[in-house]
């Protein structure tokens, strides 16, 4: 149980730090030699960075420059116990790992006595809950419905902290090379052989001397309790469960005891090394390396310095240990590579590998080679081997991938009279996300490939289980392009299988890699991440937008319209039909409306409209509309025989009769109507004197007259409310569907209160004439 195990480890590191210290806490201190947390307030008040972490007070006054994550972490938490914290982005014994004895011994102030602990003295630390991405609605994806390497980074997205997810995600300045890690991958093609007995896939080999079952490797990764409790443990768990090879990070986030005893004793692991500038303590943690089973030392190579991880820099960091980005108070001359350089040695050369070859017995890999000379010079300096790498994008921006260096570190090896691919093995790492990116490498040279952050992604999803499950789809896949390339056996896998013409131009098009694209957050400005401005800006993207929207709007009902307009297709044809009958409503209606002026005034318009060239095609309109009615007679008499849309029903209940379904013979009948009544009442009559406004007056003393007009109008305005929201669906662009269906529906509604208001007056004025 890693809980028993945390416990143990920290039961180890009181004891041994109250042993050592056991005299000097009794003449220091109070009662039975431990410390109270009056003393280390008291400390504090004085201007110590002293605090809690384990039940254990530590002086860091003389360390806060040196902190890695900046001197505000250490001086916020002083005078309190700072345990949670601490341990939630720290391995129980860093403390131990990264001082020597004497540092220690000068650092550490004594064990607490609890009793003396109040609620107010622990420190408040406030776990980010949100994570980077928004979770928004839905379930968590189940472990089993995970079928590629994306889907546990898009579920990582969703459940890891800022803090965690930023350091994990993060990669150097503008993050070209972070992205170019696997596109490259995309500029190498196949040349599959067919015909090759495939049935049984062996891709068993060995690694450093080490049988495993897949060419693969987890490469080390600093931290990982910051995406999951698990941490490093899940890591060595998985790997184990599938066969192949750990590599433990110097900067874990679960102590080494920990993850060492995770798995079988006798189970192969491997060790990175962060080359610390005390050459004792670097001989120390080998050692320690060595005695807990690792067979083989990572020795990071590319990170003298920390690389400009900026999208790590803008979340606050509250975690230390890896994360040497903060220095917000150290003085801007130091930044952070005096912060890095204590802990890694940025003097690291070739001149140092002697001494490494003769303090540890584990077989030495440079990890980071990124050119064909250093790749030949570390060959001859007699170690095991090299792992190409970039530090997975996040240390120097454009710097080519491990996959298009891979041919020509091949190439100057093969030409080296001393090269021994049984005596110096080639890895790569970075970009890895596919079976068959795995089968590329294999095929230019590389003996395996190291994966790291789908591994990362894997565990902070699902823990051990998910790191497990990726393994387990990188093999899968492996499997599969080895049957479909014919390669039954790691060794069949050879150059020829892979065309590499385009991999080293970088402006060559490949093909877009759609989930990559999907699970990639882009980068954004501290602007951006404050939302400076924003609220203004947002008003003139809106006020343009509204802009752009009402004249999107017009133009697409114009569109719209003159294409059911001109057209033969008879089922345009009847949105046709009730845009002109829209129209001469329109039109007509602004002369009825002169009903409420006076005769003068309704006189002169009604010329306008019977006389020249708008009286002719006023005419054109009515004549096209009386048509346009009478087939629509025509056409629902066809429907309501072809289909017996009309029938009466047989089992349902009468007043589920479908008269709905009658609609359009009802308004072909009712235009046909109305237009008959129109022109028998004022087109074709002889009206006196051309008073038009009298014969209105006159028209509609009839009572059974008003009635008519009134029902026309009502069945026909329900008819053009419900068939404009048929003729707007019918546009191509929808995007401002909604709006234009209101807007025909209110003129539809205006234009019915409109004529019903007419037929009122009229009948008022006749009335009141009488």
């Amino acid at each position: 149980d890693i809980q028993e195990v945390d416990k143990m480890a920290r039961e180890g590191l009181r004891s041994r730090t109250q042993k050592a210290h056991s005299d000097q806490n009794q003449s220091d201190s109070g009662t039975n030699g431990l410390v109270t947390m009056q003393d280390v307030a008291a400390m504090a008040k004085n201007g110590k960075v002293a605090f809690v972490v384990d039940d254990v007070a530590y002086d860091f006054t003389e360390f806060i420059n040196q902190h890695p994550g900046g001197p505000d972490y250490l001086k916020k938490n002083a005078g309190k116990v700072a345990t949670e914290e601490f341990v939630a982005s720290h391995p129980v014994d860093i403390i131990e790992r990264t001082l020597d004895k004497a540092e220690l011994k000068k650092m550490t102030i004594g064990q607490v006595d609890k009793s003396t602990i109040k609620p107010e003295d622990i420190a408040k630390f406030e776990k980010t809950a949100e994570p980077v991405a928004p979770v928004g609605g839905g379930e968590k994806p189940s472990l089993e419905s995970c079928i590629n390497i994306y889907d546990f980074e898009a579920i990582a997205a969703k459940v890891c902290p800022p803090q965690g997810w930023v350091y994990y995600c993060s990669g150097g300045d503008d993050e070209i090379t972070l992205r170019e890690n696997h596109n490259a991958f995309h500029r190498i093609w196949f040349r599959p052989r067919v015909m090759v007995n495939v049935k049984e896939i062996n891709m068993e080999t060995s690694i450093l001397g080490h049988k495993v079952a897949a060419p693969i490797m987890l490469s080390a990764v600093a931290m990982c309790k910051l995406g999951h409790d698990e941490g490093e443990c899940a890591w060595n768990r998985g790997a184990e469960r599938e066969g192949i090879i750990y590599m433990i990070p110097t900067l874990s986030g679960c102590s080494f005891k920990d993850i060492i005893s995770s798995v079988k004793p006798d189970y192969p692991k491997f060790f990175q090394l962060y080359v610390n500038p005390d050459r004792e303590k670097t001989k120390a943690i080998l050692e320690k390396a060595e005695a807990a089973g690792c067979s083989a030392v990572f020795i990071t190579c590319d990170a003298p310095q920390l690389g400009n991880r900026e999208r790590d820099r803008r979340v606050k960091v509250s975690h230390s240990g890896a994360a040497v980005q903060s220095g917000t108070s150290t003085k801007k001359e130091e930044g952070t590579s005096k912060a890095l350089t204590t802990f890694i040695d940025a003097s690291l050369s070739w001149d140092d590998l002697p001494w490494f070859k003769k303090v540890t017995k584990m077989k030495i890999v440079l990890k980071g080679i990124a050119t064909a000379e250093d790749a030949v010079q570390a060959m001859e300096a007699g170690i095991a081997g090299i792992m190409l790498s970039n530090h997975g994008g996040r240390q120097l921006d454009c710097a080519r991938s491990a996959i298009e260096i891979l041919p020509e570190v091949m190439e100057a090896l093969r030409a080296h009279p001393k090269y021994d691919p049984k005596k110096f093995e080639v890895f790569i790492d970075g970009g890895i996300r596919r079976g068959s990116d795995v089968f590329k490498a294999l095929a230019l040279g590389a003996k395996a490939v190291g994966v790291g952050r789908p591994a990362l992604y894997a565990m902070t999803a699902f823990g051990t289980d998910g790191v497990q499950k990726m393994i387990q789809i990188l093999k899968s896949e492996l499997e599969m392009t080895m049957r479909l390339m014919g390669t039954p056996s790691l060794k069949d896998i050879d150059p020829k299988g892979v065309i590499t013409t385009d991999l080293g131009r970088h402006y060559a098009p490949v093909p877009g890699d759609r989930l990559q694209q999907q699970v990639y957050v882009p980068m954004v400005t501290q602007a951006q991440a404050n939302k400076f401005g924003e609220e203004t800006e947002q008003a003139t993207k809106e006020s343009k937008a509204d802009h752009d929207g009402t004249m999107a709007t017009v133009l697409e009902v114009i569109k719209s319209l003159k294409k059911s307009i001109f057209t033969f297709d008879p089922r345009e044809s009847v949105h046709r039909t009730a845009i002109f009958m829209m129209l001469f409503l329109v039109v007509h209606l602004g002369g009825n409306l002169f009903v409420f002026v006076g005769d003068a005034a309704f006189n002169g318009y009604a010329r306008f409209l019977t006389t020249g060239i708008v009286g002719f095609i006023i005419t054109l309109v009515e004549v096209y509309l009386f048509l346009a009615a009478c087939f629509h007679v025509v056409a629902a008499g066809y429907l309501t025989l072809r289909y017996n849309k009309l029938a009466l029903p047989k089992k349902k209940p009468l007043y589920t009769w479908p008269l709905g379904q009658a609609r359009l013979a009802l308004t072909g009948i009712v235009i046909t109507a109305f237009i008959c009544l129109h022109l028998s009442h004022f087109k074709l009559a002889n009206v006196e004197g051309g008073n038009l406004y009298q014969r209105v007056i006159d028209v509609l003393r009839d009572p059974i007259t008003v009635v008519i007009y009134t029902l026309s109008i009502l069945i026909i305005g329900a008819h053009l409310w419900s068939g404009w929201a048929k003729t707007a669906n019918k546009f191509d662009d929808k995007t401002y569907l909604k709006e234009i269906i209101f807007a025909g529906q209110i003129l539809v509604a205006g234009l019915t209160a409109g004529y019903l208001a007419v037929i009122v007056k009229a009948v008022q004025v006749g009335l009141e004439a009488a």
